[in-house]
């Protein structure tokens, strides 16, 4: 397997060699957050490439609580309310902005549980073998209901866009979140986001599609 220390800084160099490339590109305010998705997976998989240094002990044990609350406060606070929100913003078709608000909406609300999970539970992120295991030692009835939020506010945005590349990138998200759930169920939520991170690449593409139209659709 390819998980590890080196795994996950070269996909958060690849994905912030993108994010740099969609920001530049982002001709318009609206392309702003869907350019940042791919800098937003850098942070993260730079937050794992950390704990799994800290964790073998080639750099201090004191880094690998610092690194777990990075990658899950980008995991579970900001993640379900930046989906929704970065596909809205670049929603043209009045019904389904009115669907991406209620989602937004909701997506407000995952994040607000996913933080006070964070803070009123215990968290703990164990590497095993070529895997990281994260948890958050909430209550069943807690827990499954948020989790099953997680999904809605997550991945439906994504193929709910007018946008015919935003919908190609939420079918790759499904398709790694069967992968993930399958394969990896014990470490889901942290293969999920290494796939996620890889994915988001593709934002360039539209990004630079979209600045390419605006640029001949502006008369000479």
């Amino acid at each position: 397997m390819c998980f590890s220390a080196s795994a996950s800084f070269a996909a958060s160099g690849l994905t912030a060699v993108a994010g740099v490339a969609a920001l530049t590109g982002a001709r318009q305010p609206a392309h702003r957050l869907l350019a940042g998705m791919p800098l937003f997976f850098a942070l993260q998989q730079l937050a794992e490439g950390v704990l799994w240094l800290a964790s073998s002990g080639r750099v201090d044990a004191a880094w690998q609580g610092p690194a777990t609350f990075t990658f899950l406060l980008a995991a579970k606070v900001l993640w379900p309310a930046w989906v929704p929100l970065m596909v809205r913003a670049v929603e043209e078709d009045p019904g389904r902005r009115r669907a991406l608000s209620v989602l937004l909406a909701l997506g407000v609300l995952e994040s607000l549980l996913g933080g006070y999970a964070l803070a009123a539970f215990p968290v703990t992120a164990d590497a095993l073998g070529h895997h990281v295991r994260y948890g958050i030692e909430a209550p069943v009835l807690f827990r499954v209901p948020v989790d099953v939020l997680y999904y809605v506010v997550t991945v439906p945005p994504l193929l709910l866009s007018g946008h015919r590349m935003m919908r190609v990138i939420g079918v790759a998200m499904v398709a790694a979140l069967i992968l993930s759930r399958l394969l990896y169920s014990e470490y889901f939520i942290s293969v999920w986001c290494f796939f996620a991170a890889l994915i988001s690449v593709l934002v360039v593409m539209m990004v630079l599609r979209a600045g390419a139209a605006r640029a001949e659709a502006v008369p000479a």
